[in-house]
């Protein structure tokens, strides 16, 4: 039952988001780079409340998990309900929170997707902030294909405080997946930080500069970060 539900209620956010949401300023690149099986652990910016539910609605594997803040899981039975129908899970945000990480753990185990969002919490002006050590954490110790997300646009869609989303223009971009060995070439081991710092910089390629953020100085990011990442699937 939770996978029909699921795939309903994905469909609905499809729906909404190609009606109403954006309508036909909408765009999704990189479809075609997303493995269809296995473990995978997909990470993306995020700048609106719509994020959460559009990537998964649009990500091309069913199988697929989010984490979202525990803060969700307190409101009314409908609201709970909802969100274990879209296949979320909670997460005590900025902090090593062990049920969701041993969650996110068995998930990706099993060959399946988790969903997060790497700064922690949605970032509402300006860029990309830096990268919680947690996501890094989640892609070594699982050893699963990392799948960096640019979303562009969103928090002009639909911007804090905003009851009704305005017609902008929104991408949904996937980049190509990675790997995050346990040491770099040289030997050293690869902390949770650079691990998280090196997805936080796969997701920034994807965007344009203006959002960068804290990982403006991509070359200088990508040079401390040498082997860190290994091309994946």
């Amino acid at each position: 039952m939770s996978a029909v539900v699921y795939g309903f209620l994905r469909g609905v956010m499809r729906t909404l988001t190609l009606t109403i949401l954006a309508g036909g300023l909408f765009q999704v690149r990189g479809r075609e780079l997303v493995p269809r099986s296995g473990a995978l652990l997909v990470c993306a910016n995020h700048t609106a409340t719509v994020d959460p539910p559009l990537v998964p609605a649009f990500l091309p594997r069913a199988d697929s998990w989010s984490m979202a803040k525990s803060e969700y899981f307190t409101g009314s039975i409908l609201w709970r309900w909802l969100m274990h129908g879209y296949h979320a899970f909670p997460v005590v945000r900025h902090s090593p929170d062990r049920l969701a990480l041993e969650r996110a753990a068995s998930i990706l185990d099993a060959g399946e997707v988790v969903i997060l969002y790497p700064e922690g919490t949605r970032v509402e002006q300006g860029g990309l902030r830096r990268g919680e050590p947690g996501a890094g954490f989640i892609a070594r110790r699982s050893g699963a294909a990392v799948l960096p997300v640019g979303l562009v646009g969103s928090r002009d869609c639909l911007p804090k405080g905003s009851r009704l989303p305005r017609r902008r223009p929104v991408e949904l971009i996937f980049g190509p997946p990675f790997l995050i060995p346990e040491r770099r070439p040289d030997g050293r081991r690869v902390s949770n930080q650079e691990a998280a710092d090196a997805i936080m910089v796969a997701i920034a390629h994807l965007l344009p500069e203006s959002m960068r953020g804290d990982y403006t100085e991509l070359e200088t990011w990508s040079q401390d970060l040498l082997g860190v990442t290994q091309p994946g699937v």
